[in-house]
């Protein structure tokens, strides 16, 4: 899979413009604030993913325009899709090949996109939200249907906890929105767990390759649905539900179910969401981020296309060295940006190809 072109529409600072891409490697040169980070932005923002850098709409338009958007061109085995977003302060609308779409949701699966960037670090060292955004992202990216159990899991939630801020509200107005949320937390922790389970097996082998001497990486489910590795009856959910019912009253809040699950991640059974140190949470991110893709590759029977945004700032040589190794190891479209020269294993490629970014421009392409 690969993106062939990219037409950006007053997109943040970047001027009106089209973007051809090579299928192969592309490093996209040009100094900090000229728009390198905008260009990458746009391809994973066509993922249907929200950005790896604001959740706000608002900042996707360039300053004083009412209305943007983006379309490119993807490539998979299958053929291509045009797929596009348009955006405006408070909405957003997909399309695919010059048809609007219902929902951005539409474009899960037709389109994937693994980032790296500098903000990845927070999925070893920040909120359990965010390592639940990794899982779930991923997910929906290996198995598209999943979407649609997080959504119902989630509008249930939403009525339960409007419910809930009720002063006179009863446990029995509680039940009906309980058994949703049964049925639907069980299949999504069920999901969850299978799909770490994976994951753990193909980033352990690549964190060794990373930091052989750091202990065995280890990625599990916590959660309260789950005992032993395994997802609990529901029965014992529906049960669960009914013992916290007092609870949720009083607080006035849900305080059970899968939107309060975490990932524990161990390094050598340490728990390195307190005790890694900067380089090992490098090396895990890294490690997760590429098992994701061998997982997507295993699963799609094609590679994601691969996000590199400023990370030799955030890695040291042999981590670098090693990362690139990796992606280069098979055919796939890596996209990289950086203010210097390409990165060695990159320049070693015969069909590099260098954009050049300068004032939101494309100088060379």
């Amino acid at each position: 899979m690969f993106v062939s072109k990219l037409k950006v529409y007053n997109f943040r600072n970047l001027a009106d413009q089209t973007i051809s891409f090579s299928k192969g490697p592309v490093y996209i040169s040009g100094l900090n604030g000229n728009g390198k980070t905008n260009i990458v932005e746009a391809i994973y923002l066509l993922s249907g993913s929200r950005s790896f850098r604001t959740n706000s709409n608002a900042e996707l338009l360039t300053w004083g325009r009412r209305e943007s958007s983006i379309f490119g061109t993807i490539e998979h085995k299958t053929g291509s899709d045009e797929l596009g977003l348009s955006f405006s302060p408070g909405q957003r609308t997909a399309y695919r090949n010059g048809n609007e779409l219902s929902s951005i949701a539409e474009l899960m699966g037709r389109c994937s996109v693994i980032a790296f960037s500098p903000s990845d670090l927070t999925l070893v060292k920040g909120s359990p939200s965010s390592r639940r955004k990794f899982l779930d992202r991923h997910m929906v990216d290996v198995q598209p249907s999943f979407l649609n159990t997080l959504m119902a899991y989630q509008r249930a939630l939403a009525s339960k906890s409007a419910l809930l801020k009720n002063s006179d509200v009863t446990t029995a107005q509680l039940r009906p929105w309980n058994e949703l949320l049964t049925e639907y937390g069980g299949k999504i922790v069920e999901s969850r767990v299978n799909f770490l389970r994976s994951l753990q097996e193909k980033s352990a082998r690549f964190h060794t390759s990373f930091a052989h001497t750091d202990g065995d990486l280890a990625v599990t489910l916590e959660s309260e649905l789950a005992e032993a590795g395994e997802v609990i009856s529901l029965d014992s959910i529906a049960a669960q539900f009914e013992r916290v019912a007092q609870r949720e009253l009083a607080m006035r809040s849900p305080v059970y179910g899968p939107h309060r699950d975490d990932i524990a991640i161990t390094l050598g059974a340490i728990d390195s969401r307190a005790y890694a140190s900067q380089g090992q949470t490098r090396s895990i991110v890294l490690a997760l981020k590429l098992g994701v893709i061998e997982l997507l590759e295993e699963r799609l029977g094609e590679s994601p296309i691969c996000v590199l945004d400023d990370v030799d700032s955030e890695l040291d040589g042999p981590r670098s060295e090693r990362l690139f190794q990796a992606l280069i190891a098979r055919e796939r479209q890596i996209i990289v940006t950086g203010t210097t020269e390409p990165p060695q294993q990159l320049r070693a490629s015969s069909d590099l190809q260098v954009i050049q970014v300068s004032a939101g421009e494309v100088l060379a392409n």
